[in-house]
C-alpha cells in the first residue's frame, strides 16, 4: 500500500512538472517573434556552441570530483572512473526523473547495487555533496553580484536590491546553518536504513568539518560548477549575439538563470530557464530571440551529455559480471636485483597492509644481500635469471592470493592500500589497475605525478610499473600471465588485460623513489622514456628498447 502511494505521488509530481513546463514554454513562445528566433538560430556560430558543450563537460567533471570526495568520507568510494561514470548517469537520471532529487537518488541506488555497498551509506554522500555545491554557488553568486555592482549593473534601478529581499536571503542562510549544526550534533540510534543513513551523514559531516583540505576542495568544485554553468550560458549567448554584450554588468544574471533552471517543478528547467533568460537578459538590451535561443542552446549542451549518460547506463548494465566475487587476499610480488638499500622499506610497508597474505621476492641474480634480507623479513624468495618481466612472471605464477600486486622494489604501499584495492574491485567490470603515485623528494619537473596518473588511465588506458600494478589472479591467467619482456612488460600486460575488462585507479597513493631521475637528470629521463614509448608503439622489440633505455 505504501509503495503504491509512493508511486502515485511520484506520478503526480511528474505530471505537475510536465504541466508547468508546458505552460512556461507556451508563455515564452507566445511572446516571441518567431521569424527573428528562426533567423537567430540559422546564424548561430558553431564554434561558440562547441565551447558551451565542453564547458558543460567541465561542470560534470567538477561535480564528479566533489562527489568522489564525499564518497571517501562515507567510506563508499570505489575508484574515480566509477564516480565519473555514475555522475554522468546521474545527469541522465536528473533529466529523465525531472530533478536533482531523482538524479541523486537514482545514481546512488545504481552505484550501491553495482558495487555492493549499503544504499544508506551511499545516500549519505549526496546531501553532503549538495551542501558543498550550495556553498560554492553562494560564493560565486556573491562574487558575480559584486562584480556587477562595480560595473554599474544596478545604477538605473537601485530598488531591485530592496531590503525585504535581503532579509529573506539572510534568514534562509541562518536557518540552513542552524539546521546543519543541529543535525551534526544529533546522534541517531537504531540499526535501520534511515538511522544508518543519518548516522553516516553526521559522521561524514563531522569529518568534513575537521578536514579543511577536503572541505576547501569541495567548495572549490562547487564554485567551478557555477562558474562553468554560467560560462555555458554565456558561450551560448555569444554563439547567437549580433551586438556586443555587456558581460560584466549582466554577470549576476547567469547564476540566477542557472538556479531557476534547477527548480524541481519543471522538466530539466525547460520553460522557466527560457523565461528567466528572456526577462533578465532583456533588461540589458539582449533581444528576446537571442536570449531564448541561448537558453535553448544551453539545454542542448546538457542533452548531449545526457545522451552520453544514457549510453553509459545501458553499457554499464551489459558489462557487469555478478559472478566475480569480492577478493579477500592479496599477494605482493617484488622483482629485485641488487636492491639491498631500498627493499627493506618496501617489504615492511607491504607487510603492514592487513589484506596482504604473502610477499614474494623474485631475486634476479643479485650480487648483494637482497635475497638474504628478504628472507629475514619473512618473505618467500624465488630465484630467477635477471629480467623484470621474467621475474614478475615467475612470482605471479607462484602467487596464491585473489589479487596479485606487481610492486617495484623502491615503491612503498600505504597501510590502507589493501582496503582501497579491494574496494576498487567491487566494480565487477574492473580486472586490474594501479594506484595514484607521488615521488619521494621530487624535483620541480617531477611534480604533478598524480595528474599524470589520471591522464594515463583515462587517455592511455594503462598504468606504469611504479604505480604498483595489480590484477585479479584469474584475469591474469586469462591474459596469459605477465609477459616475459625485459622492458615495457607493464604496457603489454595492460594491453592484454583490457581485452578481459577495465583498468582503474585504486583510491590510495603509493610513494616511489626518484633515483633514476636524480642519476640521469629529470628532463633527460623523461625524454628517453618518451622516445622508448614511441618506439614501442612502432613495434621495436623489447630487447632493443631495453638497450636504448639503459644506454649510458
Amino acid at each position: 500500500m505504501d509503495e503504491l502511494r509512493s508511486r502515485t505521488t511520484r506520478l503526480w509530481g511528474r505530471l505537475i512538472s510536465v504541466l508547468v513546463t508546458s505552460i512556461a514554454l507556451w508563455l515564452v513562445w507566445r511572446n516571441l517573434d518567431h521569424q527573428a528566433f528562426m533567423a537567430t538560430l540559422r546564424h548561430m556560430r558553431p564554434a561558440w556552441f562547441a565551447g558551451s558543450v565542453i564547458c558543460f563537460g567541465v561542470v560534470l567533471a567538477a561535480s564528479a570530483w566533489r562527489w568522489h570526495l564525499m564518497l571517501r568520507l562515507t567510506g563508499t568510494v570505489v575508484h574515480l572512473g566509477a564516480t565519473i561514470r555514475f555522475t554522468l548517469i546521474g545527469h541522465f537520471l536528473y533529466v529523465v526523473l525531472f530533478g536533482v532529487a531523482g538524479g541523486d537518488v537514482g545514481k546512488s541506488v545504481l552505484y550501491a547495487r553495482y558495487h555492493r555497498w549499503p544504499l544508506s551509506k551511499v545516500l549519505a554522500s549526496t546531501p553532503l555533496d549538495r551542501l558543498l555545491g550550495l556553498g560554492g554557488a553562494l560564493i560565486f553568486a556573491f562574487l558575480a553580484l559584486g562584480t556587477a555592482l562595480f560595473a554599474g549593473a544596478f545604477d538605473e534601478s537601485r530598488d531591485w536590491l530592496n531590503l525585504p529581499a535581503l532579509k529573506w536571503i539572510l534568514l534562509f542562510i541562518a536557518v540552513a546553518a542552524l539546521g546543519a549544526m543541529a543535525l551534526l550534533r544529533w546522534r541517531p540510534g537504531g540499526s535501520g536504513g534511515i538511522a544508518t543513513l543519518l548516522r553516516t551523514f553526521v559522521n561524514a559531516g563531522l569529518e568534513l568539518a575537521r578536514n579543511r583540505s577536503v572541505a576547501a576542495q569541495g567548495l572549490f568544485c562547487g564554485w567551478m560548477v557555477q562558474l562553468c554553468m554560467s560560462a555555458v550560458l554565456a558561450l551560448s549567448l555569444q554563439a547567437v549575439a549580433s551586438d556586443p554584450v555587456p558581460w560584466l554588468r549582466l554577470l549576476w544574471v547567469f547564476p540566477v538563470v542557472t538556479a531557476v533552471s534547477g527548480l524541481p517543478v519543471t522538466v530539466a528547467g525547460l520553460g522557466v530557464r527560457e523565461a528567466a533568460a528572456l526577462t533578465l537578459l532583456g533588461w540589458y538590451g539582449v533581444p528576446a530571440a537571442e536570449a531564448v535561443t541561448a537558453s535553448l542552446l544551453t539545454l542542448a549542451a546538457g542533452l548531449i551529455w545526457m545522451a552520453a549518460g544514457g549510453w553509459l547506463l545501458w553499457r554499464e548494465d551489459r558489462n557487469q559480471h555478478p559472478d566475480r566475487r569480492l577478493p579477500e587476499s592479496i599477494s605482493v610480488v617484488i622483482p629485485a636485483r641488487n636492491e639491498v638499500d631500498a627493499i627493506a622499506a618496501t617489504i615492511r610497508a607491504a607487510r603492514a597492509v592487513p589484506e596482504v597474505n604473502e610477499v614474494i621476492v623474485v631475486d634476479g641474480e643479485s650480487s648483494d644481500d637482497t635475497a638474504r634480507l628478504a628472507r629475514e623479513l619473512g618473505c618467500r624468495v624465488l630465484n630467477s635469471p635477471a629480467g623484470r618481466g621474467r621475474q614478475l612472471r615467475l612470482g605471479a605464477a607462484e602467487a596464491t592470493g585473489d589479487v596479485v600486486v606487481l610492486l617495484h622494489a623502491d615503491t612503498e604501499l600505504p597501510p590502507h592500500a589493501g582496503r582501497a584495492l579491494i574496494n576498487c574491485l567491487r566494480d565487477t567490470t574492473v580486472v586490474g589497475g594501479g594506484f595514484w603515485k607521488v615521488f619521494k623528494e621530487p624535483r620541480l619537473l617531477m611534480l604533478g605525478s598524480r595528474w599524470k596518473c589520471v591522464v594515463r588511465i583515462f587517455l592511455g588506458r594503462r598504468v606504469v610499473g611504479d604505480q604498483a600494478l595489480f590484477c585479479r589472479r584469474d584475469a591474469l591467467t586469462r591474459a596469459g600471465g605477465v609477459p616475459d619482456f625485459p622492458l615495457m612488460e607493464e604496457f603489454e600486460l595492460c594491453r592484454r588485460l583490457r581485452k578481459v575488462g577495465r583498468l582503474a585507479l585504486a583510491d590510495a597513493t603509493v610513494v616511489t623513489s626518484g633515483r633514476r631521475f636524480r642519476e640521469r637528470g629529470v628532463l633527460r629521463t623523461y625524454c628517453r622514456m618518451g622516445w622508448v614509448l614511441i618506439r614501442y608503439h612502432l613495434g621495436t622489440s623489447p630487447e632493443k628498447l631495453q638497450r636504448l633505455y639503459e644506454r649510458k
